[in-house]
């Protein structure tokens, strides 16, 4: 079976949910460490905000990593989650819904 980009309908609603929330921590990270926000604690934060349980919450997230769209690092005690180049055809698609909040875009810092 070959490589296929995954796009937003292969996604369902909370996974939508949650990755739009990755997307608009990335996007408020700061030039010197673009992942500073993107900690498995605020994503979780937020995504109880949007209706889901953490464990729904941290299920969506592995199987993200699973799927080679993200990884997840562990830095100072804390979980950080980060882009991988997988992840730009729907990182692309999902800016462009109301999935994501941010109003700052996210641009990888390394395209």
């Amino acid at each position: 079976m070959g490589y296929r980009e995954l796009t937003e309908k292969d996604l369902d609603v909370d996974e939508k949910k949650v990755f739009g929330r990755i997307i608009d921590m990335w996007s408020l990270g700061s030039p010197n460490n673009p992942y500073d926000q993107s900690t498995e604690d605020r994503i979780i934060k937020y995504g109880e905000q949007d209706g889901l349980s953490e464990e729904r919450i941290l299920k969506i997230i592995k199987s993200f990593e699973s799927k080679g769209l993200i990884h997840r690092t562990e830095e100072k005690g804390k979980i950080y989650i980060k882009y991988k180049v997988e992840a730009g055809h729907i990182v692309r698609e999902l800016q462009k819904t109301y999935y994501v909040h941010s109003r700052a875009k996210f641009k990888p810092t390394h395209h």
